[in-house]
C-alpha cells in the first residue's frame, strides 16, 4: 500500500535530474559521447556526497548510516533532504539528554532521521506553493487558489506496529502506523489566510523564528539557511538551522499528557474504533491482521494520514484536524460552574447526549491547520457551524502535530451551543427529555445560532411524563418515546413530532416575556401563539378553552426565567413554565367546524353561527363559501350585539331571539341571500387576501381586505396595548367597531382560522 512510487516526472522531478540520471546510465557508450553527456561540474553528486563534501554534517550523516538510510540518500531514491549541521545536531542531542548520537536507539534514530528525508524531489517553488492536482502545468489563476494550503510532505519517519485494546472485540489488536508528514509553512499559506506569519507561526513554535519572509518558508520548527535549494543527483537539499523534532499525532500528544488531559482523552477515546486494513495486512502483516485506529463520528486524531491511500496526494498534503482540548483543570472548573448545580454530581453522571455535544464542539470544521488569529477573527467554527471561542492566553499546550493542530487549554468558556438559549437543556438534568427532542428535531443548531435572538421555553421531565412520554434505553442509545393508544405500546417520537414540539416552545418575535400587561408572541409553529398576561403564559390552544361554557379554570400558567450561572444566554432568554403537560399546537377540529355546528346558546359565538345556518352557508359541518384549505379571519359580533340589533341585519326578517337566547324563525330565499351576503363580509379569507399572521394588537396586519360579501373589511391596528377595530368599506366611512376587552383583546386562534369577538354589528 505504501510502496514508494515515483510521481509523474512532469510534476515532481526537474528535467535536469532526468537528464542527469539518463547520463549516468550511459557509462558504456563510446568515449566521444562522454563529453556531450557528462554531468555538469556544478552538480556535486548524491545528497550524501554533497553533505559529506560540506564537512559540517557529520552527525547527520552518521545518523543516516546508523538508521539504515544511506543507500537512498546516496542515490537509490529521489529525495528532498532537510539537513541540520553539526552545531544544530549537538544542540538537539544535549536538549534531549543524549551524550552522543550513539546513545540513541535504532528505533529512535530511524524515527528522527527519517523525518528529515522527504519522498520525491521538491524544488523551492514547490515547497512555497505545492500544486498536487495541477502539477507544473498550473496556471497563475490556479496557483492563487489555496496557495500554500498543500503544506505537508511524506517522510521516511514512522513508528513500529503497536498493540491496543479493542473494546469491540474485547481483545488486543495490532495497530499500523503510517509514515509521518513534514509540515512546510510557506509565506503563501499565511498570505492566503490573511494572517500575520511571524505571530501565528511563533504561537506554535515560540523557540523558533519565522524567516520565511515574503518568498520563503519554515520547515516545521526550523528555518532554512540557504536562499535556494541545493540540487543533487537524486533530489534537493535544504540546510536547516535546527534538527526537526518528529511530530506526533494529536492522539499521541494527548496520551503522552494523560495526567493532565485524562478527562478529555477518555471522553474522546470512548469513540475509538479499530478497522482492519486489508492492504496493509497483506503487505506488512506477516501473518498478523493490521488495524488502523480511528474515532467514530469524530476526527480520527490517531491516524497519521487522513486517508490510507498514498495516491490521494492532495488530501494527504492539505488535510488537518484542529482539536481544542480542555485540561483536567479546565474541565473540572467548567463542570463545577456549569453542571454541578444542574443536578449532575460528577462528569460520569452526565447524559451521553450532553457529552456527545460537548466533544463534538471540541474540534473545528476546517480541514486545514487553523491559527489563533483566525480564531480571534471568528473564522473558525465547529462542525455545527458555531464559533470556536478560546482565549489565546488560556492555551498552555500549543502543538503542530503530524495530522493537525492541538490547542490545550487550562481554562475554557462554554461551547457556543451550551451558552445559547438551548443551554438549560444541557445544563440541567430536569430538561434532558427536551434535549432529546431538540436533538431529534434537527432544530438545535438553528436555536443556537447567533444570527437571531430567541425566547425558548423549557419543559421539564415531569411535563413529558404527563403526556405519556418516556426515555427508553436501547442498545442504540436513549430514545424519546410516547405511548400510542392505537398500538397499545410506546413508540419512538418521529422527527416531525419532535420538530412540532420544539417549534411550539420557541419564538423569535420578542426579547423577553413581559411580567406586566398583555403580550402576544408568534411561535415557530405557524399560526400558533403564546399569550402572556400579567406574568403568566398560555398558548392559543389552551386559551381557546375559554370558549367552552363549562370551562372554569385559568388558561394562563406561571413562568420563570432560567439564567446561566452568570450573565445571560448568548442569543436570547430561556424560561420554564408550570403546567401539567406540554404546550402543543392546536390540533382540534378547527374553527370552521366550531362555527358550523354551534347549537348551544351558551357559546359566545352562538347567534352568529346560527345566522350562518339560517343563511344556508353551512353544509355537513362546513362553511360552503370557503374553499377547501382556505385559512380565514372572522370578526364575530357578540350574542348581545346580535340580539339587540337583530332587526337591523339585512335579510333577518322572520327571525327572533327567545328569552333563553336561542334563535328561531325561517327565511325566504331572498332574505337568505341578503343575510348570506352580509355574513360573508365578516370573513377575510386567504384565497382572496395574503396574510401570514392572525391579527392581534401589534401584529401589523391591517388595511383593507376583500371578502366574499359585497363589503370590504378595513382592519385597524393601533399597536400593542390598544384594541383592534374593524369596519365595512362601502364608499361611506363608518365608525370602527372595536374588539371586546373580555379576553384581553386577544384572538381565538385555531389551526384553520381565528376570530375576534366585536362589540357591535358592522354597518
Amino acid at each position: 500500500m505504501i510502496n514508494t512510487l515515483l510521481m509523474k516526472q512532469s510534476r515532481f522531478i526537474p528535467w535536469l535530474l532526468g537528464v542527469c540520471l539518463f547520463v549516468l546510465g550511459l557509462s558504456s557508450c563510446e568515449d566521444k559521447m562522454d563529453e556531450h553527456y557528462k554531468i555538469p561540474d556544478w552538480l556535486k553528486g548524491s545528497a550524501f556526497e554533497v553533505l559529506e563534501a560540506e564537512g559540517d554534517y557529520t552527525l547527520f550523516l552518521k545518523g543516516v548510516e546508523k538508521a539504515g538510510f544511506k543507500p537512498i540518500v546516496d542515490g537509490k531514491s529521489i529525495l528532498t533532504v532537510m539537513a541540520p549541521n553539526d552545531e544544530a545536531f549537538h544542540a538537539y542531542l544535549n536538549g534531549k539528554g543524549y551524550a552522543s548520537i550513539d546513545d540513541m536507539s535504532q528505533e529512535a534514530l530511524k524515527k528522527l532521521i527519517g523525518f528529515h528525508l522527504v519522498y520525491y524531489a521538491f524544488d523551492w517553488d514547490k515547497l512555497v506553493n505545492f500544486r498536487p492536482l495541477e502539477g507544473d502545468g498550473a496556471t497563475p489563476e490556479s496557483k492563487a487558489k489555496f496557495a500554500g494550503y498543500y503544506y505537508k510532505h511524506r517522510t521516511k519517519s514512522s513508528d513500529p506496529i503497536s498493540k491496543a485494546f479493542n473494546p469491540a472485540t474485547n481483545d488486543s489488536v495490532s495497530v499500523y502506523h503510517l509514515e509521518r508528514f513534514l509540515p512546510v509553512f510557506s509565506y503563501k499559506l499565511f498570505e492566503t489566510k490573511r494572517i500575520d506569519a511571524a505571530a501565528n507561526y511563533g504561537f506554535f513554535y515560540p523557540a523558533s523564528t519565522w524567516t520565511g519572509g515574503t518568498s520563503g518558508f519554515n520547515v516545521s520548527n526550523a528555518s532554512v539557511v540557504n536562499a535556494d535549494n541545493v540540487i543533487t543527483s537524486n533530489g534537493y537539499i535544504y540546510y536547516v538551522n535546527q534538527v526537526l523534532d518528529p511530530l506526533e499525532t494529536i492522539y499521541t500528544e494527548l496520551k503522552n499528557r494523560y495526567d493532565n488531559y485524562s478527562l478529555f482523552f477518555d471522553l474522546y477515546n470512548g469513540y475509538s474504533q479499530y478497522t482492519i486494513d486489508n492492504e496493509l495486512t497483506k503487505s506488512f502483516g506477516k501473518g498478523d491482521t493490521l488495524y488502523l485506529h480511528g474515532h467514530d463520528q469524530l476526527p480520527p486524531i490517531a491516524y497519521e494520514w487522513p486517508v490510507s491511500d498514498y495516491q490521494q496526494i492532495a488530501t494527504l498534503s492539505s488535510k488537518a484536524y484542529n482539536v481544542f482540548a480542555p485540561s483536567n483543570t479546565a474541565m473540572t472548573a467548567f463542570f463545577n460552574d456549569f453542571w454541578l448545580n444542574g443536578g449532575y454530581s460528577s462528569l460520569n453522571d452526565l447524559d451521553p447526549l450532553v457529552l456527545k455535544y460537548f466533544i463534538m464542539q471540541s474540534f473545528s470544521s476546517a480541514e486545514q491547520p487553523v491559527f489563533p488569529e483566525e480564531i480571534s477573527r471568528g473564522d473558525v467554527t465547529t462542525t455545527y457551524g458555531t464559533p470556536i471561542r478560546i482565549n489565546q492566553d488560556d492555551v498552555s499546550l500549543r502543538k503542530i502535530c503530524v495530522n493537525g493542530t492541538l490547542y490545550g487549554m487550562d481554562r475554557m468558556t462554554a461551547p457556543a451551543i451550551f451558552s445559547s438559549v438551548a443551554g438549560p437543556a444541557f445544563k440541567y438534568m430536569d430538561y434532558r427529555y427536551y434535549l432529546y427532542a431538540l436533538s431529534g428535531s434537527d432544530l438545535l443548531l438553528a436555536l443556537a445560532s447567533d444570527d437571531a435572538s430567541f425566547i425558548s421555553l423549557m419543559p421539564d421531565t415531569s411535563q413529558f411524563v404527563a403526556e405519556n412520554m418516556r426515555m427508553a434505553s436501547l442498545t442504540t442509545g436513549n430514545v424519546l418515546q410516547v405511548f400510542s393508544d392505537d398500538a397499545g405500546v410506546y413508540v419512538d417520537l418521529s422527527k416531525g413530532e419532535m420538530a412540532d414540539l420544539v417549534n411550539m416552545h420557541v419564538s423569535n418575535g420578542a426579547t423577553a416575556l413581559s411580567t406586566t400587561g398583555t403580550q402576544v408572541l408568534e411561535t415557530n409553529m405557524a399560526f400558533n401563539y403564546w399569550f402572556v398576561n400579567d406574568g403568566k403564559i398560555t398558548t392559543n390552544a389552551l386559551f381557546n378553552q375559554q370558549l367552552n361554557p363549562d370551562f372554569t379554570g385559568d388558561p394562563f400558567v406561571p413562568f420563570r426565567e432560567i439564567k446561566p450561572t452568570s450573565g445571560d444566554w448568548d442569543n436570547g432568554k430561556s424560561y420554564a413554565y408550570t403546567f401539567n403537560g406540554l404546550f402543543k399546537a392546536d390540533k382540534g377540529d378547527g374553527l370552521e367546524y366550531a362555527l358550523a355546528i354551534a347549537n348551544d346558546a351558551r357559546y359566545h359565538y352562538y347567534l352568529f353561527a346560527q345566522l350562518l345556518q339560517k343563511a344556508g352557508l353551512v353544509n355537513e359541518g362546513q362553511l360552503n363559501f370557503l374553499m377547501e384549505g382556505t385559512r380565514f379571519i372572522a370578526f364575530v359580533p357578540t350574542n348581545d350585539a346580535i340580539k339587540n340589533n337583530l332587526s337591523s341585519i339585512p335579510g333577518s326578517t322572520g327571525l327572533s331571539v327567545a328569552a333563553d337566547g336561542t334563535l328561531s324563525g325561517s327565511l325566504s330565499s331572498a332574505n337568505k341571500a341578503k343575510l348570506a351576503n352580509w355574513l360573508r363580509s365578516y370573513f377575510i379569507t386567504s384565497d382572496l387576501n395574503t396574510f401570514n399572521v392572525y391579527p392581534y394588537p401589534g401584529s401589523g396586519l391591517a388595511g383593507t381586505f376583500d371578502t366574499y360579501g359585497s363589503n370590504k373589511l378595513k382592519l385597524i391596528d393601533a399597536g400593542q396595548g390598544s384594541p383592534l377595530s374593524v369596519q365595512f368599506v362601502d364608499g361611506t366611512e363608518t365608525t370602527p367597531v372595536t374588539v371586546v376587552s373580555t379576553f384581553h383583546y386577544l384572538p381565538f386562534a385555531f389551526k384553520d382560522g381565528c376570530f375576534h369577538l366585536i362589540e357591535s354589528l358592522l354597518n
